[in-house]
């Protein structure tokens, strides 16, 4: 045998060592079942951390169950609110009010309106109340269909608007209060 077919003969043998494989040892987890794991441990670490956060946020919030006593108001700040006769719109839960604003893309304005008057001061107010109601119901919905979004926001000056508009429609006597039992703007 010559040095090159001994050369030959080692390099094969390398060859076939190096090609040769240890036996695959058998694994407890697929690679694919490992992510699942590693995925679930995660979303469940992420829930724990979520709710430890609520619960000391809401302890925090809550401080325990304190009783909240307000002081007294003395005589002196004591006001007693005016009882006033309610007028409902000859509906027994006021005017449903539903019509839409003025701007480009109109808004929805839902509102249940009440009216209140003095019934000492305006004893004929009921009936001149009761013979103006279309004209007062028509009133009402202009107002609110030449108005914006933004004009409707501020519900005291839209109540204002409304009371001085109702009271130059009437002659024997004047509206006190403009209530809103529901006020709604309601956009698309």
């Amino acid at each position: 045998m010559s040095d090159e077919d001994l050369d030959i003969a080692n390099a094969i043998d390398a060859d076939a060592a190096a090609n040769l494989e240890e036996p695959k040892k058998r694994k407890l987890f697929s690679d694919r079942l490992a992510r699942i794991l590693m995925f679930v441990a995660i979303g469940i670490f992420a829930l724990l951390i979520s709710v430890t956060v609520s619960y000391f946020t809401y302890r925090f919030m809550d401080r325990g169950n304190r009783s909240r006593q307000f002081p007294m108001l003395s005589k002196e700040y004591q006001t007693e609110v005016p009882e006033y006769a309610v007028w409902n719109f000859l509906a027994d839960e006021g005017y449903d009010l539903r019509t839409q604003t003025a701007d480009p893309e109109p808004y929805t304005v839902s509102a249940r309106i009440k009216l209140g008057y003095n019934p000492e001061l305006y004893k004929d107010l009921s009936g001149e109340l009761t013979n103006k109601n279309d004209a007062i119901i028509d009133a009402i919905r202009s107002y609110f269909s030449r108005r914006n979004r933004s004009q409707l926001d501020d519900e005291r000056a839209v109540k204002a608007e409304l009371q001085s508009r109702i009271n130059s429609l009437l002659s024997k006597g004047e509206v006190e209060q403009v209530w809103f039992l529901q006020y709604q703007i309601i956009g698309l």
